[in-house]
């Protein structure tokens, strides 16, 4: 068909003049935006900006003989966001051209916020947390998608988790997934990037090829697996490092409270009971994970060298654990009220002065 973007503009900038002056500030346009690679790419409009209830009546969706157009709304709310990289369309902002302006002031505001996602994308440790999160949502669809039986449903979470991380890792590159000039290709804009897992294509061509839900889950797993390697790997700081003052007065709080657990894994692992064993262990490790990252402290894994066949193997680790948490006490000159009987525990309450 005959291209009529040109005309179509026309139409939809008279019919703001017209109908919409005062209730619609910005008309944007974008190359070649929804189009297919053998269509001509031309500047069509692409979204508006209201600045009034009446400014959404503007919207249109219609056909003209086989082509889709859709004029959609954008609120200036939802631009900052984009502008702070909180959503996956960052292209509809960046590759997004002024056709229409009510003020000079808008259009600025709008060449602004595209400047303010060029800065974010040059902060590595912006763009590093933002990959993160993209992650964690691709993360979440992984859980889902591990009950899920209906091979379409878990088709549909498997793409899904392929762009969210294409999404991470162009962020991470400081760049975007360009959705605009008729190719949707995003897994070979990952692999045209600087920094990229090596085998990220190969896994998703599997994902693409794999016909049981069986195959998808492992094929989706090794991807994932692979992805976070790869930023584990590539984890930015913040320049200067905080300095921070752990209250080590608070972590002998906590161990005077967590030597009742350990006397209680010391008798349950004696006893050979293995599931109090092993829920006490885990209450543990969540313990240790915790306090960990309150006072800086080594990892600290118990749980790794469970084995049900040899409990003492848990109690001995704890043991240990035990042990460097009371030397780390003593290294910061925390005093332990750790006593040997009743009779110096009266002796050393009598000498407290209150």
């Amino acid at each position: 068909m005959k291209n009529i973007d040109t005309e179509l503009i026309d139409w939809a900038i008279a019919t703001i003049k017209t109908k919409y002056h005062e209730d619609v500030a910005l008309l944007i346009g974008q190359k070649g935006a929804c189009k297919i690679p053998t269509d001509e790419q031309k500047l069509a409009f692409d979204f508006f900006v209201p600045c009034s209830k009446k400014g959404y009546q503007l919207a249109e969706t219609f056909v003209i003989e086989d082509m889709g157009y859709d004029l959609f709304s954008m609120s200036w709310e939802r631009l900052e966001g984009i502008a702070n990289l909180q959503e996956r369309i960052t292209f509809a902002l960046m590759n997004g051209v002024v056709l229409y302006a009510r003020t000079k002031e808008e259009e600025e505001r709008f060449l602004s916020l595209q400047q303010k996602v060029r800065e974010r994308l040059a902060d590595p440790v912006y763009t590093y947390n933002k990959s993160l999160a993209q992650i964690d949502v691709a993360m979440e669809l992984y859980k889902t998608m591990m009950f899920e039986e209906k091979l379409s449903h878990v088709r549909k979470a498997a793409g899904g988790i392929m762009m969210y991380l294409s999404i991470a890792i162009a962020t991470y590159n400081g760049s975007y997934l360009n959705g605009s000039y008729g190719k949707l290709q995003y897994v070979n804009e990952v692999m045209a990037m600087k920094e990229h897992p090596e085998a990220f294509d190969t896994l998703c061509n599997e994902i693409i090829g794999a016909k049981e839900v069986l195959k998808i889950r492992d094929c989706t797993h090794r991807l994932l697996k692979t992805v976070r390697q790869f930023f584990l790997q590539r984890k930015r700081e913040t320049g200067e490092q905080e300095t921070i003052n752990y209250n080590y007065e608070d972590l002998a709080s906590w161990y005077y409270e967590a030597r009742y657990t350990f006397r209680r894994l010391e008798y349950y692992v004696r006893a050979e009971d293995r599931m109090s064993s092993y829920e006490l262990g885990c209450y543990l490790q969540i313990e240790f994970d915790e306090i960990q990252t309150e006072f800086g402290l080594e990892p600290m894994d118990l749980m790794g060298v469970y084995n049900p066949y040899n409990l003492h193997h848990l109690s001995n680790r704890a043991a240990e654990l035990e042990q460097y948490i009371i030397a780390t006490l003593k290294e910061h000159q925390v005093r332990l009220k750790i006593y040997d009987n009743l009779h110096c525990f009266l002796e050393a309450q009598s000498k407290k002065s209150y």
